[in-house]
């Protein structure tokens, strides 16, 4: 059933539904990664807020794309308008309070978050180095397989010495593309392993900028969370998140 108003909807809704506008209003990317991106149409999706290529009931005559990553979506929700809801939505997510179910969905979301600025930093790596992009999915692998808790900058540290790893091994010109690749991933497994077990201390690569670059990171970290460099830096958890409560006033 269409949700008639934002309560309805319900808080990731309104969320995943903010990040996308947003992502409209600042040329943003909506996530880290496509994948978190089409998950956050598709729940919208099923909420019949928007409509996406291949449902047969809606026409998709009129369509936009998000801004980088080009997914097509059509505005389906009569309650609002794609042009003006954006002010409604965060008014609502101001107007949330924030008990001990808002935190835990909160650290959710930083740690689906972290697993993605990894995914994407590596992905980045890939390609600098002239990899095969399609190798990324390994650090999705490597996160889900090993089950270690790291922050988003020692994933993105064991992801930049995975690739360091593979530009030697291509270095020696004897080795498959496949060899290569597998070396990468144990690279990854291994580094990830060690920075667990605290054998590299603070070890981490922090970007440059705090500011995450995506509608949905800047949303969590910065708007309704005041994280700053703890974002990259710190595991999830409602513990971390009590401090960095934004209050308003």
């Amino acid at each position: 059933m269409t949700p008639h108003t934002l309560d309805d909807l319900g808080l990731p809704g309104a969320v995943y539904l903010w990040a996308l506008l947003q992502a409209h209003q600042q040329r943003l990317a909506i996530a880290p990664t496509t994948e978190l991106a089409m998950e956050a149409l598709q729940i919208l999706a099923s909420h019949q807020i928007l409509a996406l290529p291949g449902e047969a009931s809606v026409s998709m005559l009129g369509a936009r794309q998000t801004p980088l990553e080009g997914i097509p979506w059509k505005w389906t929700w009569s309650s609002y308008q794609a042009e003006s809801a954006l002010p409604a939505i965060e008014d609502f997510l101001a107007s949330v309070p924030c008990d001990e179910l808002v935190l835990t969905l909160g650290a959710a979301l930083w740690q689906r978050l972290v697993c993605d600025e990894a995914q994407a930093f590596y992905a980045e790596q890939l390609v600098r180095c002239q990899f095969d992009l399609h190798w990324q999915q390994d650090m999705a692998f490597a996160q889900r397989l090993s089950r270690l808790s790291l922050s988003a900058a020692q994933w993105r540290y064991c992801a930049w010495a995975a690739v360091r790893q593979g530009a030697a091994l291509a270095r020696q010109g004897t080795l498959p593309a496949s060899r290569v690749r597998e070396g990468m991933y144990g690279e990854i497994l291994r580094r990830a392993a060690a920075v667990a077990a605290g054998r590299y201390g603070r070890c981490g690569f922090t970007p440059s900028s705090v500011r995450p670059p995506t509608a949905l990171a800047q949303g969590f970290a910065c708007q309704w969370f005041n994280l700053g460099p703890t974002y990259w830096t710190a595991l999830p958890s409602t513990e971390a998140l009590h401090p960095a409560l934004m209050t308003s006033g």
